[in-house]
């Protein structure tokens, strides 16, 4: 091995491009789920991290850094886009055959938590579908009035990117003005249209 002129801390060799790409291209040539570190996705965002924290002296360094950051973005993307297309096919297949076992033939124990995460929004999702269809089927527009009263009644916090005048908003409160970084609960179907607009941006709250 060649000296690097740094320690070499033990968790390197289970972030580097290298590895990442040999895990991508056996993902990519098997048909199941293989069994991934279950920090993979942690140690690359540390790696990052580390990467763009570390002070560059030189207009060089701070280009490698960067090229580094988009090749191990890159890779890692690839390799959970290529995992999550399988637990998709997976979960779909699965529900054509059945509708009891909503996780059915996807090899659940072989997900990171990050992909399990996102797996939950999708079953999420299908249920919401589910419910809207079935209430149109048995004919039980109450169900959709429910529906469209929480949506309308649902806020969500917004952190302001461009200064607004006051608007008038879906429930007929006036809200602003408002100002860059200006954060404020709205109504769902506000903050959508001023994210879409680029006047805010939705602020993500994580259940526990």
């Amino acid at each position: 091995m060649e000296p690097t002129g740094r320690p070499v801390h033990k968790d390197d060799a289970s972030i580097s491009l290298k590895h990442l790409c040999a895990l991508l291209i056996k993902e990519i040539n098997t048909d199941s789920l293989q069994n991934l570190p279950v920090n993979i996705y942690h140690e690359v965002t540390a790696r990052i991290e580390t990467l763009r924290g570390h002070s560059k002296e030189f207009a060089a360094e701070e280009q490698i850094a960067k090229a580094q950051i988009e090749l191990l973005f890159s890779a890692i993307r690839l390799l959970f886009e290529a995992r999550y297309a399988k637990i998709e096919a997976s979960r779909k297949a699965d529900l054509r055959d059945t509708r009891e076992n909503e996780l059915g033939m996807i090899d659940y124990s072989n997900m990171t938590r990050e992909e399990k995460f996102v797996l939950d929004g999708s079953l999420e999702t299908e249920k919401r579908i589910e419910m809207i269809l079935s209430a149109i089927l048995t004919g039980r527009p109450v169900v959709l009035d429910k529906i469209s009263n929480m949506l309308s009644h649902k806020r969500v916090p917004v952190r302001f990117i461009k200064p607004i005048d006051r608007f008038m908003g879906i429930d007929m409160v006036t809200y602003g003005p408002y100002v860059e970084e200006d954060i404020v609960l709205l109504p769902s179907e506000n903050a959508r249209a001023l994210t879409q607009n680029g006047f805010a941006e939705e602020i993500q709250i994580l259940a526990p």
